[in-house]
């Protein structure tokens, strides 16, 4: 087994090898003598900063939070241990802490908390419930999250993963990133808690908004003392604000390595790919991903784009390919976000507002140094059939008629409140699928934030998607009521009616 120390942290980028022993110095002892914790697992890595994992210490499991991010790990540190006394402080569940200090050789930091045993990641939790476990979940949490905020504390990274299940009991983690109210006394303030509460809620997609109303009523219920306005309006822009603050963030992060995507770019290549996808013939296909194209299932020909169901590990994905029409074409490109990379962001941000489209798996542009060259995005591979065709089967006022407007109504509803223009409303782009709607060519997509430009790109996009049924005049106007009512709404949240 491997005796590690700081240098080792910060040059293991995610790949630290374990099991492997480390020698620290506990603060909380008599004596500041050197002991040895032997690391058994990690839980989370953010490379050159930190690492959470799993560790056994005098016989028995813990969780230890390893702070090595120079020059500032020992702020880090007290900021965490600071965190977690105030939560213990005012009787809040969280993983009890045995003990923090320096590691030996005086570079870095840690914690070390009591293992919970037969705890589970709420986010884990979330993945597998039902709609009605998620319902009950949700209403816990926010009990927590209520309860936190009066008695002064203040989570400012609220997400899923910052909170443990056990049986019945829910932990709060991450005290690093705590605020403390302590000099008031009805807790945290009003403003600040729904701002919170809208960041903690903004992490989900926007079909669960319907449960907004009901949450939102509980809290008021369970914190009385702030005299919450019984009006919804205010808090449900509050939750677009910080939905469309977090899309900003998390999208930033897209073109770079996280733990989800691994990420590759040297002088020929900008690569970024979903971490789950990782194989040697993935390798291959980096490589050479022309020769996938042919040995594939020609889907769409054409001078601006290829594309074609591929196979990888004998899976099925589709490949689109961007090419370059001309030489001028390729002039233009050389300075510009190729298409790919826009597909790549815009299906992101479609799967953190809910709205389905063929999961994102990677991105790729040849390039000369820094200027871009043909360009390559490959998704999941999605079985169903074009709305166009589908619903030109489906009798008028069918179910499956009725069903599908309810839907696009529903998806025109998510893009206005967010601000986001699709560019080419063709029938053909959507899916009709078993998961429901789903939404194809990304790669004209893009937001909008200012009001009126958005409006007209908006109405454009909505005035191409009913022409998709001009032959067809009882259709068409189905289709315009059904805009009309989108409009309506619109114009009773513009008023604020």
């Amino acid at each position: 087994m491997s005796v590690i120390n700081t240098e080792t942290l910060m040059a293991s980028g995610r790949e630290l090898l374990l099991p492997a022993t480390l020698e620290i110095c506990l603060h909380n002892h008599a004596s500041d003598s050197v002991q040895t914790l032997e690391l058994l697992q990690i839980f989370r890595v953010v490379p050159k900063r930190r690492i959470v994992a799993l560790a056994r210490w005098q016989g028995q499991r813990v969780v230890v939070k390893l702070f090595f991010a120079r020059p500032r790990w020992a702020q880090h540190l007290e900021r965490e241990v600071q965190g977690i006394t105030a939560m213990q402080s005012v009787g809040m569940a969280t993983a009890t802490l045995l003990g923090h200090g320096e590691l030996r050789d005086g570079h870095g930091g840690f914690v070390l908390l009591r293992y919970i045993e037969g705890g589970k990641n709420l986010s884990q939790c979330w993945q597998q419930a039902s709609a009605d476990d998620r319902e009950a979940m949700l209403r816990r949490v926010l009990a927590l999250i209520a309860d936190c905020h009066e008695r002064g504390l203040l989570q400012k990274d609220i997400h899923l993963n910052n909170f443990m299940l056990r049986e019945e009991e829910i932990f709060l983690l991450d005290a690093g990133e705590l605020e403390q109210f302590s000099q008031q006394p009805e807790g945290v303030d009003g403003v600040n808690s729904l701002r919170n509460l809208a960041l903690f809620l903004a992490q989900f997609p926007v079909s669960n908004d319907e449960r907004v109303p009901a949450l939102y009523e509980e809290y008021r219920r369970q914190r009385p003392g702030l005299g919450l306005s019984e009006d919804i309006a205010v808090f449900r822009a509050l939750l677009r604000k910080k939905r469309s603050l977090r899309l900003r963030t998390v999208l930033k992060k897209l073109y770079r390595e996280t733990s989800a995507n691994a990420f590759r770019r040297d002088w020929n290549h900008y690569i970024v790919y979903e971490r789950a996808l990782e194989s040697a013939d993935l390798q291959r296909f980096l490589q050479a991903p022309d020769r996938y194209i042919d040995e594939g299932v020609l889907i769409k020909g054409g001078r601006t784009a290829t594309v074609a169901k591929v196979m990888i590990d004998g899976k099925p994905y589709v490949l689109k390919r961007y090419n370059i029409k001309s030489f001028w074409h390729r002039i233009r490109r050389l300075f510009q976000p190729s298409r790919a990379w826009v597909c790549w962001r815009n299906a992101h941000m479609l799967e953190m507002l809910g709205i389905a489209t063929p999961k994102p798996l990677l991105m790729m542009e040849w390039r000369f140094g820094s200027l871009r060259r043909e360009a390559y995005f490959l998704c999941e591979y999605v079985e169903g059939e074009d709305a166009l065709h589908l619903l030109e089967k489906a009798p008028i006022n069918s179910p499956a008629w009725s069903q599908a407007l309810e839907q696009f109504k529903a998806l025109f509803r998510v893009l206005r409140d967010y601000g986001i223009v699709h560019g080419d409303m063709k029938a053909t782009n959507f899916l009709l699928t078993d998961r429901g709607l789903t939404v194809l060519d990304l790669d004209g997509m893009y937001q909008e934030s200012d009001q009126r430009r958005f409006a007209k790109a908006s109405a454009k996009d909505l005035q191409r998607f009913a022409k998709n049924w001009e032959n067809d005049s009882e259709r068409t106007q189905q289709v315009l009521t059904m805009l009309a009512q989108l409009q309506d709404e619109s114009d009773y949240f513009t008023t604020g009616s």
